[in-house]
């Protein structure tokens, strides 16, 4: 007989304790498989209390509904130092515990079980104790009555140590032999303190339910969903608000009433209109969401029009601008002479020359000869290229007046870069003049020159132009509505932490890869294995063993990066080396591990894996390796998130750096920045309708000296960058709040927004009344069946577990099977 059941079995908890909660419980028990009694929490001792829902109220629906399975809920409200204390046994808490959890079900014996919910469980390092703590609660249960049920509250995990939330001592594929039943709790992506978005987005929920189908048994699973949304209020920060974080919890029925224009920002009562509003339907992540109180909004795509190095990106269906690196923006006012680096008038020695350049050899001079109609005070501006770290320096004179043009910071962004740059201001009288190259070091490029009226440059990061254009609405009355006090105008920007200056960055996808000007294998063999040839920069690995290095001797304090992979037939040791330093991941000694000539100087325990030869290009594990020199100390790091693994003191070294491998390995990404340096991706300016412009997001540092033309920042000591500031720099999406713009509905305004940094995203731009305007998202019975139908058809899991019972639609019900005929 077909199990018309098999995949649909629904798990609810009694949190809320609403009379919607009990509603659901008198209506639609016959629709409820299990249920968590959210009542029993366990201290530190390992004591456990009653403090949450009455047992005297559940009772009531436990003799009404005896098909449920009944469980008491354990929990430590999310405090780590109790999941700790358990897990260590310290003082014998888990002997307590676990006499506790006896004693509770000895209480209570129409229970079918219990339901234990332990959260913030920490790292890796905590994966062995946190599974004996598991399997002793199993076992304990089970000596207990054979026939009581164990199930286990899971945080979401995409994969091993995969966890966005910390939660890292899980393993599903431990566990699975501990428990009857697992809820995994997949819900809480989105919360308070985040950015706004989906409770439980698509992606996660696919990372989660591909790993967890996999390493344990599907039929035992429930696929945790959210029963409430969050409300984000946009409109100013949560300090001037009043609040800790931005949202605030609503459930279904909350989220309903924002949209009949029940609700405003000032306490629900006048001046606020009240505004009912429409709800947008994300067919991918299968939500509903909605912008209370907001009059426009837009998308970085949206812009009128935006300049380059600005560039239009795409990232989880979010449209973006950003630029990944700074152009140089120059201006000449009039120009009244434009000569070209080209077909000098004369030269001596080894000189090369081209339509468009002269290139100087050692001991060698060019000449250019140019007039001026009129006498006066004039600007010169030249145009030069310095190719390489060694090829830095170039003397220009022009009519007996010299200057030196040089560059020795390693990170200054104009390298390899035509650029111009300022000879400074002359008095030329009408006639003839000259201008000289000569000096330097052989192998500058100059490009040419220019007489004007006034010259200056500056790096620019470019800048947007929007259009607000606020729209009338009608209120629940269907009256127009207006602002009380005007607009605000909100920018979703994401910034990122500092990383240091950048000197090189390469990802092997140029057309010409590893051109000999620029690299040389100092052993071994290296080439460049490519996606397609078709494509504009195509994916790219380097492959090989050996040393290839950058051609330049001079390296001494470097920062430097790269991220590597094992073949089946790799092995060994694979990294960066900087002279005699060799920083590796270590795959026979799953080490990583710092050398100097053949000395071990430090290392840390980690562990990696080989690719199989059938996936080493398509889909690559790939490790980041990482070491910063500064003098006779070099940090280590490693991991996607650059964790700081070690640090070690080492005798004077420089020379050659690059990448470095005993075996063969392949890498998609080696980049070199500055030892001391650091480019923040932080700060931008807004220029408003009334003119006014505003700078957002630059971080306060102390201990570091700033370099102003390019926004970079160099500490003065040894220390690590976070140690500069106070502030932590989210890698979420925040929020930036203008002042309050007298603005009138139907009109069409102009805002601007400046990158002062790299690596910044524009986001969004939401226009809202100034007394409040929100980001909604919420679950409806829409949103709940799709999620179950995947988890019945897609996964062939047990069913959902809901958290937590009279948030939800009420529909939802109708919706789903009865549990019993």
């Amino acid at each position: 007989m077909r199990d018309y059941l098999k995949g649909k079995r629904c798990m609810v908890w009694s949190f809320m304790g609403n009379s919607r909660m009990y509603q659901a419980l008198r209506d639609y028990g016959d629709r409820l498989d299990t249920v968590g009694i959210f009542t029993f929490e366990v201290d530190a001792s390992g004591a456990i209390t009653e403090t949450g829902t009455s047992i005297s109220t559940m009772l009531p629906y436990i003799n009404k509904w005896p098909h449920i399975e009944w469980l008491l809920t354990i929990m430590n409200h999310g405090t780590a130092s109790i999941f700790t204390a358990l897990r260590n046994n310290t003082g014998g808490a888990k002997d307590k515990f676990l006499s506790e959890i006896v004693r509770i079900m000895g209480k209570y014996p129409w229970c079918a079980g219990v339901d234990i919910d332990l959260e913030r469980g920490g790292g890796y390092e905590n994966r062995s104790a946190a599974n004996a703590l598991f399997r002793d609660i199993y076992r304990t249960v089970k000596a207990y009555n054979p026939a009581k049920l164990v199930n286990i509250c899971l945080p979401g995990m995409t994969g091993v140590q995969g966890s966005v939330g910390g939660e890292n001592w899980c393993v599903y594929a431990d566990l699975d032999a501990y428990c009857d039943t697992a809820s995994i709790m997949s819900y809480g992506m989105a919360w308070a303190g985040s950015a706004p978005g989906p409770v439980s987005p698509r992606s996660w929920l696919e990372g989660i339910y591909n790993y967890a189908a996999q390493a344990m048994n599907p039929e035992k699973l429930f696929m945790g969903l959210p029963g409430y949304g969050w409300n984000w209020q946009i409109y100013d920060t949560p300090e001037n608000l009043g609040k800790t974080y931005r949202g605030t919890s609503n459930t279904y029925y909350a989220a309903k009433l924002w949209m009949t224009g029940g609700y405003n920002f000032t306490d629900d009562k006048p001046p606020q209109p009240f505004i009912p509003i429409v709800a947008y339907w994300d067919d991918y992540d299968k939500v509903p969401w909605a912008l209370p109180q907001v009059y426009d909004y837009m998308e970085g795509q949206d812009a009128v029009s935006y300049e380059y190095p600005l560039l239009s990106g795409t990232y989880n269906r979010r449209h973006y601008l950003t630029a990944y690196g700074k152009e140089q923006k120059a201006s000449f006012g009039t120009v009244y002479l434009d000569r070209g680096g080209g077909t000098p008038d004369s030269y001596s020695g080894v000189v090369s020359v081209s339509d468009y350049m002269t290139v100087l050899g050692e001991g060698s001079s060019a000449v250019f000869r140019f007039s001026i109609a009129s006498a006066g005070s004039y600007d010169i501006a030249v145009r030069l290229c310095f190719p390489f770290w060694d090829k830095n320096a170039l003397r220009v004179t022009v009519d007996g007046s010299a200057k030196t043009f040089s560059e020795s910071r390693l990170w200054w962004p104009y390298w390899r870069r035509t650029c111009w740059l300022s000879f400074g201001r002359m008095n030329l009288s009408a006639g003839t003049h000259t201008l000289t190259i000569n000096g330097g070091v052989p192998g500058v490029q100059f490009y040419g020159f220019r007489v004007c009226s006034s010259f200056s440059e500056a790096p620019s990061a470019g800048e947007v132009s929007f259009m607000l254009s606020p729209r009338q609405f009608l209120d629940v009355d269907g009256n127009p509505a207006t602002p009380d006090k005007g607009f605000k105008l909100t920018c979703e920007m994401l910034r990122r932490k500092p990383d240091s200056a950048l000197v090189w960055y390469e990802d092997f996808r140029d057309e010409n890869p590893l051109p000999e000007s620029f690299w040389t294998t100092l052993s071994g063999k290296w080439s460049v294995w490519r996606e397609g040839y078709f494509e504009s920069r195509p994916y790219s690995l380097l492959e090989g063993s050996g040393k290839l290095a950058w051609k330049y001797e001079g390296f001494s304090d470097l920062h430097i990066r790269a991220r590597v992979g094992f073949p089946q037939n790799g092995g060994g040791r694979a990294g960066i080396f900087l002279g005699n330093l060799f920083c590796c991941l270590n795959f026979d000694t799953q080490r990583v591990e710092l050398y100097q000539g053949s000395s071990l100087l430090g290392s840390y325990a980690a562990a990696f894996s080989k690719t199989p030869a059938s996936a080493i290009h398509s889909a690559p594990t790939l490790y980041t390796i990482e070491m910063r020199k500064r003098g006779n100390r070099v940090r280590v790091y490693s991991g996607s998130s650059y964790t700081l693994r070690f640090t070690a003191t080492v005798s004077a070294t420089s020379g050659y750096a690059g990448i470095q491998a005993d075996n063969a390995i392949v890498c998609d990404l080696l980049r070199a920045g500055d030892a001391w340096a650091y480019e923040p991706y932080e700060c931008f300016m807004v220029e408003y309708p009334d003119g006014r412009r505003t700078s957002f997001g630059r971080v306060a540092r102390s201990g570091v000296s700033w370099d102003e033309e390019f926004q970079v920042f160099m500490v003065n000591s040894d220390v690590e960058e976070t140690a500069t500031r106070s502030e932590d720099i989210s890698l979420d999406y925040d929020f930036f709040h203008s002042h309050t713009m007298a603005l009138a509905c139907g009109g069409d305004y102009p805002v601007k927004i400046i990158p002062q940094d790299i690596n910044l995203w524009t986001a969004r731009l939401f226009l809202g009344d100034a007394d409040g305007f929100s980001i909604l998202y919420y679950q409806d019975v829409d949103s709940l069946v799709y999620w179950a139908n995947e988890a019945a058809y897609r996964w062939k899991l047990r069913g959902i577990a809901i958290w937590s019972l009279g948030q939800e639609d009420m529909r939802l019900w109708e919706a789903l099977p009865k549990q019993i005929t």
